[in-house]
């Protein structure tokens, strides 16, 4: 999935490109509590005001929701089962503490993995292509 941003801020050899969201989330705001923007850094040259197109592979997408989504809402629901069956008589209480344990439990692995996926350059946006801003202004010509 390719998105183009502007940029924004540039430190070194670092790149703050902002983005600005699709139209197709202007009614959901599930992610930055609603906001109009998203900020990314990225390694890479340009000046400010540069378009920066970035790609995130839709396959890794999915895969890091699917780890930081699907694999805590497993851990909480199995061990939200687990807990009420084993406290029967307070199955209530029972299901809460397994819940919580249940979710603590699934998101180790996400947590000991975590450095290891930063390192991986398959599960980190790639800078495609800047764009000048310069190329886009209309010569003196005309």
């Amino acid at each position: 999935m390719e998105r183009t941003g502007e940029v924004t801020a540039v430190r070194g050899e670092m790149l703050e490109i902002t983005f600005c969201r699709p139209a197709d989330c202007e009614k959901c705001n599930a992610c930055h509590g609603g906001g109009k923007q998203t900020t990314l850094t990225l390694k890479g040259q340009a000046a400010l005001g540069d378009l920066a197109v970035v790609d995130m592979p839709v396959k890794t997408l999915m895969e890091a929701s699917a780890l930081a989504y699907g694999l805590p809402l497993v851990g909480l629901l199995a061990g939200m089962f687990i807990g009420a069956s084993l406290l029967a008589g307070s199955s209530d209480l029972g299901g809460a503490i397994g819940a919580a344990a249940g979710l603590a439990v699934s998101l180790i692995p996400l947590v000991l993995t975590e450095r290891r996926r930063r390192a991986d350059p398959r599960w980190q946006p790639r800078l495609v292509e800047i764009i000048s801003r310069q190329q886009e202004k209309p010569s003196p010509e005309a």
